[in-house]
């Protein structure tokens, strides 16, 4: 997929007029791949809140990025023994 994949997304809901069609997703109008999208878009926005938070998932082992601590747990307890 293009990495630009959500520009060309949104350009398209714009396009179409569709925005909101899925808010909320239980919506009777929101079916198929337009349910699909706002699931996406739900879990992308998901990780963004945890990461925020400091619930950073990422390939640092443990380090500062812009001034916060960030550290990823699953990888400290693998590589323990290596560093």
């Amino acid at each position: 997929m293009a990495k630009n994949w959500i520009q060309k997304v949104n350009k398209s809901i714009k396009k179409r007029g569709t925005k909101g069609k899925c808010t909320p997703i239980t919506k009777p109008g929101c079916t198929g791949r337009a349910k699909a999208l706002a699931k996406t878009f739900k879990k992308m926005a998901k990780k963004r809140k945890r990461a925020a938070n400091g619930g950073y998932i990422g390939s640092y082992i443990s380090g500062d990025l812009a001034g916060k601590h960030v550290a990823n747990p699953s990888y400290g307890e693998y590589y323990k023994d290596l560093l």
